[in-house]
């Protein structure tokens, strides 16, 4: 392999994931959709610490404990930006499972009910749109699935023939 070629491979190789990943941006969007995972993160917590609270307080059923045991790992996965597509439908759905659960197990009152149903819905959405969205360039799963090179055979019988090299998204 020629200096040259091998001096921009290793460029490549060494460069900012925000010009690195086409799915994962960077810069100032990748930073907004970190926020938006930190944020959601620490809302599913909030959720899930309301769930743990009265069920060290009396026999809630086991089913509300696991409710409250995706939804710390959903946070955590969020959080890490780590199977971010399959952690945020999961929270969205146990956010869904936690305030039907709220609503008829809470003795609470009008200003309260609000308050906890808009930080369900808050969380909702942002869950939803962090699985269309994706994780952003900040994140473990742009690490461990961003592009890859596929050494692609130009028919020579030379191994060593660099011709048929192509970047490839997976």
């Amino acid at each position: 392999m020629p200096k040259k070629r091998r001096g921009i491979e290793m460029r490549l190789l060494a460069s900012k994931p925000s010009s690195f990943y086409s799915r994962f941006p960077g810069g100032t969007v990748g930073l907004a959709l970190l926020v938006l995972r930190l944020v959601d993160g620490l809302g599913l917590a909030g959720e899930a610490i309301r769930l743990f609270i009265p069920a060290a307080n009396s026999l809630e059923p086991t089913s509300v404990l696991l409710l409250g045991l995706v939804l710390v790992a959903s946070a955590i996965l969020l959080t890490l930006g780590l199977r971010t597509s399959l952690a945020g439908s999961a929270a969205a759905i146990c956010t869904a499972g936690a305030a039907m659960h709220s609503k008829h197990s809470f003795n609470l009152s009008g200003s309260e009910m609000y308050a906890w149903s808009l930080l369900f819905a808050l969380v909702f959405f942002l869950s939803g749109s962090l699985v269309l969205l994706g994780p952003g360039g900040y994140s473990l799963d742009a690490r461990l699935s961003g592009w890859r090179m596929i050494r692609l055979s130009s028919g020579q019988s030379n191994a060593n023939s660099q011709k048929g090299d192509q970047y490839v998204d997976r």
